[in-house]
């Protein structure tokens, strides 16, 4: 048992900003992160190389060659963690500069460069630039633009609890608060927020509340934008009743996220609204960057599943017992061609799911059952 991403696909991995303003490599969503067998973790990897790999038109045998390649890793990579003294694998992180030089692929090499190169410019001065505008009075706000981003000033009062906004958001501010480091909340005192806005911010959150508030301290210069998305019970609760997880769901995303990242986002925590829907904040756009998975060959896709499973492998060491999971895989001779048979069976499935959601695209009146 370890401490789960809940789904730990390819790009779910990327890059982000340590708190001493370093460029990391890390898992990056946890939004179904729940304590579970390391095998559903490592199994979701191996599909999702699977499915990649047949994206980009490869060979049977090529799908086989990067998917067997990524779970070896994921072992080799566990039995080096517990070899290690418990503070060196808590703290182990690569080099980024030698992580890149190391590749062995050129593609990928040329590829992480460039995206390191992007990540660098994401911060809160970028977000502010692109998603907003002068609001009258020499300051700063969101930029209404419909369907994507919707400021709370212009939606109907049903959009925050039937109340006044400023106490909707007051009350939001003081859970978030609250959930913070002592220091944080001293930081962040420094700041006043100017303006909130819902944004759409991808596929598997439609349905479900996401917001970006603009912060400002006493220099306008100085910007602020954070994150808030809800939160709901993980899929993976339902299998594995766990009594230790913790009842408000942003603070189980937040506490699963730091434990299985060596440096997390000193912004994160967790609030709940007047409705009493739990989310968890964190730092917007703060030098992410992902990789493109398009512009990987072969042996680059190989290369770039090796590097993920390692760093699945520290998650769990860092979160589970290293040393019995070492012991577990070294004595499991067919391990991984039973990785391999589930991550073909997987991504069967996949595959059939989106041929029936586009079916159901096709002729949404007819399969609206479905």
């Amino acid at each position: 048992m370890v401490q789960l991403c809940g789904d730990a696909h390819l790009l779910n991995f990327g890059f982000y900003a340590s708190p001493e303003r370093s460029l990391l490599f890390d898992i990056n969503d946890f939004d179904e992160t729940h304590p579970g067998p390391f095998e559903w973790d490592l199994q979701r990897l191996a599909a999702s190389l699977v499915l990649a790999a047949r994206s980009q038109g490869l060979s049977t045998k090529q799908q086989l060659k990067i998917c067997r390649r990524g779970v070896r890793a994921y072992g080799k990579a566990i039995a080096r963690f517990a070899d290690l003294p418990f503070i060196a694998m808590w703290r182990w992180r690569p080099d980024l500069d030698e992580l890149i030089e190391s590749t062995p692929s050129h593609t990928l090499r040329h590829h992480l460069k460039a995206v390191v190169s992007r990540a660098r410019m994401r911060d809160s001065r970028q977000a502010v630039g692109k998603l907003c505008e002068p609001n009258g009075a020499g300051g700063l706000r969101f930029r209404h633009d419909p369907p994507l981003v919707w400021r709370f000033a212009e939606l109907e009062e049903r959009w925050h609890g039937g109340v006044p906004l400023e106490e909707w958001i007051r009350y939001s501010q003081t859970t978030y608060f609250a959930s913070l480091r002592q220091e944080m909340r001293h930081f962040m005192g420094h700041f006043r927020l100017v303006d909130v806005a819902l944004k759409a911010v991808g596929v598997g959150s439609v349905g479900t509340r996401c917001a970006i508030g603009l912060f400002v301290a006493d220099d306008p210069d100085e910007v602020l934008v954070l994150q808030s998305k809800q939160a709901e019970s993980s899929v993976l609760a339902r299998y594995i009743p766990d009594p230790e997880v913790p009842e408000h769901q942003g603070e189980r995303v937040v506490q699963g996220q730091r434990l299985m990242q060596t440096a997390s986002d000193t912004f994160l925590g967790w609030a709940t609204n007047m409705e009493g829907q739990h989310c968890y904040r964190r730092h917007f756009r703060d030098w992410k960057g992902a990789v493109d998975l398009a512009c990987l060959d072969a042996e680059a896709l190989g290369d770039y599943g090796k590097l993920c499973a390692i760093t699945l492998a520290k998650a769990h060491a860092r979160s589970g017992d290293r040393r019995g999971l070492a012991a577990y895989l070294e004595v499991q001779a067919g391990f991984v061609d039973r990785m391999q048979e589930l991550a073909l069976l997987h991504a069967d499935l996949a595959e059939q799911d989106h041929a029936r959601l586009v079916v159901s695209m096709a002729a949404p009146g007819e399969h609206r059952s479905t």
